[in-house]
């Protein structure tokens, strides 16, 4: 029940009993075409072969008392509901013949759940009393009798009757007997012949809702309806008289219409989405008041109604009484409508109906008049044109609305704009459409444009919906896991309670932990105290027997070694043409360059060996666990023993070979420069080649995931050895023959002699200088000689002794096979 916001007042209602009536806004006058239908009494339009009970349905299907196959009595019910539902009859006796969707009497067009009644054409009642004395009733009883019997407004609109008789605090009750539509004379002819029932009506009403003014609003063009309740009228005491006051409304169009009447009526303006009773005043239809005497008073539920039987294309016209459920067909062939003369078949008038699209659908309680003109009658709608902006629709519009701006954003599909502009206030009566000199269908646009916001508001409704009911089962799910972690570590220490009790109170999973714990930190202290100082925290934490350290340590020395290569190939290249540049000049110098690049190949193989053979050691040691610390000491005694015999050989090699080679000629600059570039190529060459094989070589073995063999990896050793040392051999003899191509020169040699010594001499300084600083490493030698000692520590103490040996007795070789 809504709370009143603006009663009338009782100055107001003053006004209104002394007789004072207002004005609305707009409004038109069309042709009217009552007299073809209110000139004869109202007929019974008989009983169909077949009744179709539409279910009304407001969110839910209401419970269905009957099945197929039950038989039925005229008034029975149908159905049982509660809330704003109506129950639904049979209109007359017979079988349930189905329960179906069949086409609803509606603009749409669209199906809904019915019960097909197969008439047996006896009309036999079901069985019902009124109430003899309504006055003893609470008003409460009397609202319900009237849901139970099914009435609702049959003006046009079908809001339930119960409903707005459930208002409290109503000043004033209106009776609309108006019938605005220019063809509708339905309420006329029950006027006419039934206004004693009527006032019957209206004083039930006035006792459930104790008004304190009534109203029976009339047109002026129903002279007959107006003197037969004058008649009706006189008949009651004066008392009874003064309660009910008979208004004579000037016909226009739509006064008949809820808001426009109330304005007439009272002088007040229903609110935009507010209803009568919000005001205080509630209002039926003449129809509707007739329904709720029937009810009360003789226990008929609401089973047929009058219908306006009218237009030229019928033979017979008139108004009939028509049961609910009766199919349009059947009123087609009983009051004859002639096909050929036949336009269009419209429920309601003309203003405010709708064209029917299936003759089978059936009358239901909002269906007051079935017109069908003729051509000539009703001219078929003339072709849409642009609108010329002229404001006839705007001073037509009884609400006061702005035709011509709703249009656009109708067209436009502008929802928020036709918000803003009170699309919701029109009543669609026409007006402005009948006045349009454009021939602009404006309330077929504007029902689109409503409907299109529904839909709109309907899905967001629903998603609002579906939002809240995700976040409600989020919320639930979040609560169930947080009640299952919750029992789970009830249960895990249950567990362990029980486990304690069962131990003597131990808790094993705590005593198991702590020893997996205490021998981490052992292995970890193990593997800290065996690494050297400088060793990363991730090699000294690291498993050395694992895949992935072994990968790890590659990489690091294939990326040191490719950038010591890198910055030693510039530097080389930048020495060299600056070498070249001098030696062109300078024929000394070219020769001690020349010396010193095969000096720097031979010592570049011999280190290259001793590699490989370390590192095949390693490879075949992996299995067994060294002792660290004898390993390292053994394998750094051998590098630098061999380190130095190598340099000592090779600085006295250069020496001899320098001096043979001056005292025998005299060379040729250009001729030494180039033998030295091709020298320096072909160890940079050499170099690189068994740098990128040994890298290779070890990178497979260091990560692979099985044993290798350990003859497969000796054989490939000696193999790339012999090739290091071969194509060492070759270099050294084509220098040998390149330099030997020159004449010798003499009368130079003498001269020079002592200037080469010197020279040799500070060579010799200078390549023990080399050797110094290379047992000085740099901060990546130093990481690559510290992981070299964590890998030379898994050796055995037996085997890297062995591995010196064989280190001393390799270099020892290689310095006599030199001299």
């Amino acid at each position: 029940m809504s709370k009143p916001i603006h009663l009338l007042s009782d100055e107001k209602l003053a006004q209104i009993a002394a007789g004072k009536m207002w004005d609305f806004h707009g409004g038109v006058h069309p042709v009217q075409n009552k007299q073809q239908s209110n000139q004869t009494a109202i007929s019974d339009a008989g009983i169909p072969d077949e009744l179709i009970i539409v279910i009304e349905q407001k969110g839910h299907i209401p419970e269905l008392l009957v099945k197929e196959g039950d038989n039925v009595l005229k008034g029975q019910p149908l159905t049982k509901v509660y809330g704003a539902l109506v129950v639904q009859h049979a209109s007359s006796s017979g079988t349930v013949k189905a329960i179906e969707p069949r086409t609803d009497c509606h603009p749409s067009g669209l199906p809904a759940l019915s019960i097909i009644i197969e008439t047996d054409g006896l009309d036999r009642p079901y069985p019902s009393q009124g109430f003899v004395d309504y006055r003893k009733e609470i008003p409460a009883t009397l609202v319900e009798a009237v849901q139970q019997a099914g009435i609702v407004g049959l003006g046009g609109a079908g809001f339930a009757t119960h409903l707005k008789l459930a208002h409290h605090e109503n000043r004033l009750l209106i009776i609309n007997a108006i019938e605005c539509e220019p063809y509708i004379t339905s309420d006329d002819r029950l006027i006419q012949e039934h206004a004693d029932e009527i006032i019957e009506g209206i004083q039930i009403l006035q006792y459930i809702l104790q008004p304190k003014l009534t109203i029976f609003a009339i047109e002026d063009n129903k002279p007959e309806a107006i003197q037969a309740f004058s008649q009706s009228l006189q008949k009651l005491s004066e008392a009874e008289q003064k309660n009910i006051l008979l208004r004579i409304i000037p016909t226009r169009y739509p006064s008949g219409s809820a808001k426009q009447l109330i304005e007439i009526l009272t002088g007040e303006q229903t609110p935009i989405d507010k209803h009568s009773s919000d005001l205080g005043i509630v209002m039926n239809n003449v129809g509707t008041v007739f329904a709720v005497k029937e009810a009360i008073l003789d226990g008929k539920p609401l089973v047929s109604r009058i219908v306006t039987i009218t237009g030229d294309a019928f033979v017979k016209k008139g108004n009939a009484k028509v049961r609910i459920g009766t199919p349009i067909q059947h009123l087609l062939d009983t009051y004859w409508l002639n096909a050929l003369d036949q336009q269009k078949l419209i429920i309601g008038g003309p203003m405010m109906g709708f064209t029917v699209s299936d003759p089978n659908m059936p009358v239901t309680k909002i269906c007051n008049c079935i017109l069908a003109p003729t051509a000539k009658e009703l001219q078929p709608p003339e072709e849409e044109m642009n609108c010329i902006r002229c404001s006839e629709c705007a001073e037509a519009c009884p609400v006061e609305l702005l035709p011509q701006q709703l249009l656009w954003y109708s067209q436009s599909e502008d929802h928020k704009k036709l918000e803003e502009y009170d699309l919701s206030a029109c009543i669609e009566c026409g007006a402005c459409a009948y006045v349009c000199p454009s021939h602009i269908p404006l309330v077929e646009y504007y029902r689109v444009a409503k409907a299109q916001i529904k839909t709109a508001k309907d899905e967001a409704e629903k998603s609002e919906i579906a939002r809240k009911r995700h976040e409600d089962r989020a919320l639930r799910l979040e609560k169930e896991k947080q009640q299952r972690q919750l029992k789970h570590k009830l249960a895990a220490e249950k567990r362990k309670q029980q486990i304690k009790e069962n131990n003597d109170g131990e808790d094993l999973v705590a005593a198991a932990l702590a020893r997996a714990k205490a021998k981490k930190q052992a292995t970890a202290n193990n593997i800290n105290e065996t690494s050297n100082e400088n060793t990363t925290s991730e090699n000294s934490q690291s498993k050395p027997t694992t895949a992935n350290s072994q990968v790890a340590a590659a990489i690091a020395r294939a990326k040191a070694k490719k950038l010591a290569a890198a910055t030693e190939e510039k530097e080389t290249e930048n020495k060299d043409q600056h070498d070249t540049k001098n030696n062109q000049s300078d024929p000394k110098k070219a020769a001690v360059a020349a010396a010193i690049a095969r000096a720097k190949a031979k010592k570049l193989a011999a280190t290259t060996e001793i590699k490989e053979t370390e590192n095949k050691d390693l490879d075949d040691t992996s299995n067994h666990q060294p002792d660290p610390k004898k390993a390292a000491v053994a394998a750094a005694i051998a590098r630098a023993k061999a380190k130095k015999l190598a340099a000592t050989t090779e600085a006295k090699e250069t020496e001899n070979k320098n001096l043979d080679d001056t005292n025998n000629h005299q060379p040729d600059p250009k001729k030494a420069a180039i033998a030295a570039a091709i020298a320096r190529a072909k160890a940079k060459k050499l170099a690189a080649t068994t740098e990128a094989k040994e890298t290779e070589n070890k990178n497979q073995n260091d990560t692979s995931n099985h044993q290798p063999d350990p003859k497969k990896a000796a054989i490939a050793a000696a193999i790339a050895r012999a090739k290091a040392k071969k194509l060492a051999a070759a270099t050294e003899i084509k220098e040998t023959e390149n330099s030997s191509l020159t004449e010798p020169d003499n009368s130079e040699v003498i001269k020079q002699r002592a200037l080469r010594k010197e020279q040799a001499r500070l060579h010799k300084q200078k390549t023990a200088d080399v050797t110094i600083n290379k047992d000085n490493m740099t901060t990546q030698d130093k990481a690559d000689n510290t992981e070299s000692i964590d890998n030379e520590n898994k050796m055995d103490a037996r085997q890297a002794k062995i591995a010196a040996v064989i280190a001393k007795a390799k270099a020892k070789k290689l310095a006599e096979k030199d001299q």
